[in-house]
């Protein structure tokens, strides 16, 4: 490998032999890979316009919360839940 492709590597600087270790995957039931995390909660894509996007970004860094805990709680709020 050369310097130049060592350079375009994700997560290590030129001439580092650090960076990020590889994430392993977290394997499910049926030996595949699982989005439910440690603590139970399963992860779902969902593309946001502009405005949406927007307008979560503000709520979670006036509210001190993160983006997911904002969301959750507004699909919470919608779906009549909890």
């Amino acid at each position: 490998m050369t310097r130049k492709e060592q350079s375009k590597r994700p997560g290590r600087a030129e001439g580092s032999k650090g960076g990020r270790p590889p994430r392993r995957a977290r394997l499910g039931p049926r030996g595949g890979e699982t989005t439910v995390t440690p603590g139970g909660l399963t992860r779902i894509s969902a593309y946001l316009d502009g405005r949406e996007r927007d307008a979560v970004r503000r709520k979670a860094f006036e509210d001190d919360r993160s983006i997911s805990d904002v969301i959750r709680s507004a699909l919470r709020f919608y779906l009549r839940i909890d």
